[in-house]
């Protein structure tokens, strides 16, 4: 097979697995729908600085700048009084290469936090959504920075897999991982730094949150730190609003969309969904993630938003105005209450 029709061929093979799994890899973003105002005075929250410096983890086909990254969130809370680190991994490679990039990034929230006076230099705090979950319980587990984490707040991340990964490595094969990867490269390079787009592993990074390994061998081996605390939240949506009568089962309860209404699962997504949800047996997700598998430590909740919404794009900068969900809002109660979560947990222990 000749080398012109083979990159022809991968490149084919490409834009079908992010059409499927990820659209927003082609740079498609849907248009964002009006939204109304909040309603002034509605649920008024005082923002409390964290003793740690937090660090924003990112998820597979992320940056700090494009359509999966934490839109704003840094902003706000470093406006709240916290000492705030963007972490940017490379997109697509294994959970073990951007576990070893995620470190540096920890070590530079831990200086960053050095140089502010009243800031505990110890330790951090992790919020982390999707693929930066698995990223971050790697470096605890394996890196050895169980001493240096407070705790991790994963968010839709994929702790048993997503099954849409399962399907695509039987598109991302062997054979045509080299001349695929070298096109996410390619992709990536318009949105993140040329070190980290370049030597793309787009199979490694699809097999690291397939259930298939998640179940058989990351679990296994990673264990969580007992001086680390974990939480968690899940993101439910659903095609055309349409609720599902296991949501609220799935969510154990901790899921109260405004008047019931729920998320309208963003267009994107919509192809991918199926798959994740294992077809008839349609476990709730948010498009990419099952409740399930967002689950670890302690479940805070579910939230009424898809894989997009938690993390604010496509760039949300008003609540939704269907659920009233405010990814601003929420990451600004999360981060709030982390040294409290810490400090129970400790008691707890203590008991």
């Amino acid at each position: 097979m000749g080398a012109p029709f083979a990159y022809i061929v991968a490149m084919k093979k490409l834009a079908a697995v992010v059409a499927l799994a990820v659209t927003a890899t082609l740079g498609c973003a849907a248009e964002e729908v009006p939204e109304e105002e909040a309603v002034a005075g509605e649920d008024a929250f005082t923002a409390r600085p964290s003793r740690h410096a937090i660090v924003l983890a990112h998820g597979f086909n992320g940056s700090t700048t494009n359509t999966w990254s934490f839109y704003k969130v840094a902003d706000r809370l470093t406006a709240d009084g916290h000492v705030v680190h963007a972490a940017e991994v490379s997109p697509y490679k294994s959970v073990p290469v951007r576990a070893g990039e995620l470190a540096g990034h920890v070590d530079a929230a831990i200086a960053k936090c050095r140089a502010r006076p009243g800031c505990d230099a110890s330790k951090v705090h992790i919020v982390a959504h999707s693929m930066g979950g698995l990223d971050s319980r790697y470096l605890i587990s394996k890196l050895g920075y169980g001493n240096r984490v407070a705790s991790l707040t994963t968010i839709s991340s994929p702790h048993r897999g997503t099954r849409i990964a399962d399907v695509l490595l039987k598109v991302v094969t062997d054979d045509f991982n080299g001349a695929i990867s070298a096109a996410a490269s390619a992709w990536a390079r318009t949105f993140t730094e040329r070190e980290l787009a370049g030597d793309s592993d787009l199979r490694g990074a699809l097999l690291s949150i397939s259930e298939k390994y998640t179940k058989e061998t990351f679990n296994e081996e990673i264990r969580d730190d007992a001086r680390v605390t974990y939480l968690s939240y899940a993101g439910v949506s659903n095609f055309a609003s349409i609720p599902n009568y296991k949501d609220r089962e799935a969510c154990d309860g901790l899921f109260n969309p405004r008047l019931g209404v729920r998320d309208l699962m963003n267009a994107q997504l919509v192809p991918s969904a199926p798959f994740v949800a294992h077809g008839a047996q349609l476990r709730p997700n948010d498009g990419l993630v099952t409740v399930e598998s967002a689950k670890w430590g302690k479940f805070m909740g579910c939230i009424p938003a898809d894989h997009l919404d938690e993390v604010g794009q496509p760039r949300h900068d008003r609540p939704n105005f269907l659920t009233g969900f405010d990814h601003l809002d929420f990451y600004r109660k999360l981060a709030s209450k982390l040294d409290d979560e810490v400090a129970e947990r400790a008691a707890a222990g203590n008991r």
